[in-house]
């Protein structure tokens, strides 16, 4: 027994000095950013946020910290967490007020609205870029963004007028020079009036919804209104007021629901009718997934143009 005990207690000794001896792992300050990126080049964007935040907390004092964390907004943005990518490029802007990473951080702020169809705060942080930096190399980039912006919210005019601010040294001028004159187009949209729909449904019911060409829910809604008040007036004239004012009481939330529906599919009709108009042009703007050092020190986001 005493003989199994001790070669217990020398294993136990053994294995902890080959523990004692194992290699220490080291995490280098540029495999870490490498590998980030290189995750970033794969689409791995929620495993490079992990490494990012890794080499933010293991090196706080390396000077690609602060491209460490653009890179880190710009992963938040497209793994879809836009909130997120918001907090980290806001604190940059607020960080560096009047450099290009405060430049590119409003851009972003603005694209992540963008993309979530927030057309009015993405319209702020667009302008704000350029009334703060009107010499910005991103100009051109964000008055073609703002137009677009103004075509979502049927301005056309407005649109028409950014796209032909966009200088002749951007890639974008042929592009927005024909978007100057096709936006123009979006004001002569046969656009239906959802007050008058609204109007057709009180005089007649389904009258709005056929207005749009939506004939079949015209129908029901002719003819359930119909139904609810021929037996409304079937319940009263048999002395039945209580029956009465029940399915009066019903068809009255039936005749108000009619004209509401009216309304909305009328909005619905002329949200298709501009959507199929954009359709026809091509959002030629594409932010790749990286931001680069410039030589100088700063950040650049890596814009594509598709003609």
């Amino acid at each position: 027994m005493k003989k199994v005990f001790l070669i217990l207690t020398m294993f136990f000794l053994f294995q902890n000095g080959l523990i004692g001896y194992a290699k220490t792992l080291v995490i280098d300050s540029k495999k870490q950013f490498s590998f980030a990126k290189k995750l970033m080049q794969k689409g791995d964007f929620d495993y490079a946020i992990l490494e990012l935040k890794r080499f933010i907390y293991f090196f706080p004092d390396d000077q690609k910290v602060l491209q460490a964390r653009c890179l880190l907004g710009t992963c938040y943005m497209r793994s879809g967490k836009y909130e997120k990518a918001r907090e980290i490029f806001s604190d940059i802007c607020k960080s560096h007020k009047n450099d290009k990473y405060a430049q590119k951080a409003l851009f972003l702020i603005g694209e992540s609205y963008y993309k979530q169809k927030v057309f009015d705060e993405a319209e702020y942080y667009f302008s704000l870029l350029i009334q703060r930096f009107p010499k910005s190399e991103l100009y051109d980039d964000t008055l073609y963004r703002l137009g677009w912006i103004r075509m979502y919210q049927n301005r056309w005019k407005e649109a028409s007028n950014i796209f032909s601010q966009i200088r002749q040294t951007s890639p974008y001028y042929g592009k927005s020079k024909a978007l100057a004159r096709s936006s123009l187009k979006g004001e002569t949209l046969p656009y239906k009036s959802p007050k008058f729909s609204g109007i057709l449904s009180a005089m007649l019911p389904g009258a709005g919804h056929a207005y749009v060409g939506r004939y079949k829910d015209g129908c029901v809604a002719f003819l359930l209104n119909g139904v609810f008040i021929m037996a409304s007036i079937e319940a009263f004239h048999e002395d039945m007021d209580v029956m009465g004012g029940m399915l009066s009481f019903l068809e009255l939330g039936w005749y108000a629901g009619s004209i509401y529906s009216a309304m909305n599919v009328t909005h619905k009709y002329n949200r298709k009718l501009q959507m199929d108009f954009l359709g026809r042009f091509k959002d030629n703007l594409y932010i790749e997934p990286f931001i680069e050092p410039y030589k100088e020190g700063g950040v650049s986001i890596k814009l594509r143009f598709d003609f």
